[in-house]
């Protein structure tokens, strides 16, 4: 326990220093695209022309309606995109940040959320697809929509925990972000994203034992206005509590040496 109560100190001092990593979350936004006319709007503007066109491409290949395709392949691509670079981008989480981390005594954890609230902002911004698809096709997701915010906040918890052991591995060994961001490219390709779940069948061991399903499942099904199922929630919550406990008690462990593995 000693550990873990080392690691929920340091992510008590990170919550508690909110408007720190929520400003320096919104900085690095701006910095990204200070030189850019449409700043992160490109972003939704190329991701709108890619899923309009796959969308169309796949939805024949599939045998499928655009009307049904299009926003399952829309919510699930836009929460991909949001995992998917927030997995790969936190193999360099903390030696993207040694200069604060040699000059700076502040929580390890404040690193890990002002990670996270800069690609929230950015799904915030692609959200405006979401809206274009369901509005072209007349879908009303009713009030199963407010299902999204604490789906988003459980999604969240999920990827801190994750983000945060990425980053511990990455930092120590260099060689794991190669391996992690092949692994990212092959779960694409097993992800009910471009393929429903029913074209495979429901009791699919792919779809079944991949814990990316049910992260997209948690958010999509509202979106699309889709009553959330329980079991998905459970699974969610259940990946959670243990994804925390782990990933806590590895940081509690390994903190005193993450400045010299910055190096």
């Amino acid at each position: 326990m000693k550990y873990l109560d080392i690691a929920m100190l340091d992510l008590k001092k990170a919550s508690l220093q909110y408007s720190i990593w929520l400003h320096l979350g919104l900085l690095e936004v701006k910095q990204r695209y200070r030189r850019s006319v449409l700043g992160p709007w490109w972003i939704s503007i190329s991701m709108l022309i890619f899923i309009v066109a796959m969308g169309k491409i796949f939805s024949q290949l599939l045998n499928q309606s655009l009307a049904d395709y299009i926003p399952f392949f829309t919510t699930g691509f836009l929460l991909w995109s949001f995992i998917s670079s927030s997995i790969n981008e936190s193999t360099d989480l903390f030696r993207s940040n040694s200069g604060y981390i040699k000059q700076m005594q502040l929580p390890y954890s404040l690193y890990v959320l002002k990670f996270l609230s800069r690609n929230l902002i950015i799904l915030a911004h692609n959200l405006i697809v979401y809206c274009l698809v369901m509005w072209f096709f007349k879908i009303n997701p009713g009030w199963n929509i407010l299902w999204v915010i604490p789906g988003m906040l459980l999604l969240t918890i999920n990827l801190y925990w994750i983000c945060l052991l990425v980053a511990l591995i990455s930092t120590r060994y260099r060689d794991m972000t190669q391996i992690i961001n092949s692994c990212i490219q092959i779960l694409f390709f097993i992800t009910p994203i471009t393929w429903m779940p029913k074209l495979l069948g429901q009791d699919s061991s792919i779809v079944k034992f991949n814990p990316f399903v049910y992260f997209i499942e948690l958010i999509r099904q509202p979106l699309l206005g889709i009553n959330s199922t329980v079991h998905v929630w459970l699974i969610n919550v259940s990946i959670a509590l243990i994804g925390i406990l782990f990933s806590l008690n590895l940081f509690g462990r390994v903190k005193s040496r993450i400045s010299f593995w910055v190096d």
